[in-house]
């Protein structure tokens, strides 16, 4: 039962992994902590794929958020990612 949660687990980081506006949130947020209001306007996403692609990573743990005040006073909540490098490694099996 467990390899089939593995794999599953590498169907969801491959789906995640092969989206672009995924990538280039992952690789804004890599730094420092962003609004949804600031990955839009640097990824050039909209507001409802950034809110879907970040609810997704935050689902797998990819990024947390960060609760702040903004200027004007107001509560909003910041993005960061948890992790630093991402690196695949493809492994086919022994070969003939």
């Amino acid at each position: 039962m467990e390899e089939n949660a593995d794999i599953t687990d590498m169907v969801v980081l491959e789906e995640l992994l092969s989206d672009a506006a995924t990538k280039r949130i992952l690789e804004s947020i890599k730094a420092e902590p962003k609004s949804t209001a600031q990955l839009c306007a640097e990824c050039n996403i909209p507001t409802s794929t950034a809110y879907r692609k970040m609810q997704k990573l935050y689902d797998n743990r990819f990024i947390s958020k960060v609760g702040t005040i903004n200027e004007a006073g107001k509560r909003e909540i910041l993005y960061k990612s948890n992790v630093s490098m991402i690196k695949r490694i493809l492994d086919y099996g022994p070969t003939c």
